[in-house]
């Protein structure tokens, strides 16, 4: 259940401050959860649901006023991919930049708790 909240909200902060301020916070975002639960070695996992399912989201809102279709089919052959392709690979990079972002996050920080020195 845990689990769940902080994947809700990962997934607000993520679409929000991408929406508002663009993709680079993606890793922000992730840092910023990986830091909190530095403990759970499911962190970047939990980062990377929570990215692509922001995007997901933030991408199927747009599909309702833009036309993303023809967007996506000429940027498609462009890359030389398809469009479910390219939807995919777009997923797929909110993803690994989070898990990344996450995974460094604890190496840098530790998963141990801090201890109080006198």
């Amino acid at each position: 259940m845990q689990r769940t909240l902080w994947l809700a909200l990962g997934t607000a902060a993520t679409a929000v401050l991408t929406w508002a301020v663009g993709w680079w916070t993606v890793p922000i975002v992730s840092a910023a959860l990986a830091f909190v639960r530095r403990q759970d070695a499911a962190t970047p996992l939990l980062a990377a649901g929570a990215a692509m399912l922001a995007w997901g989201l933030l991408l199927a809102g747009i599909a309702l006023t833009a036309p993303v279709g023809e967007v996506m089919r000429v940027v498609g052959t462009a890359m030389g991919v398809g469009a479910a392709a390219l939807l995919a690979l777009t997923l797929a990079f909110a993803g690994l930049l989070a898990a990344s972002a996450a995974a460094l996050t604890r190496a840098i920080v530790g998963s141990r708790e801090p201890t109080a020195t006198l």
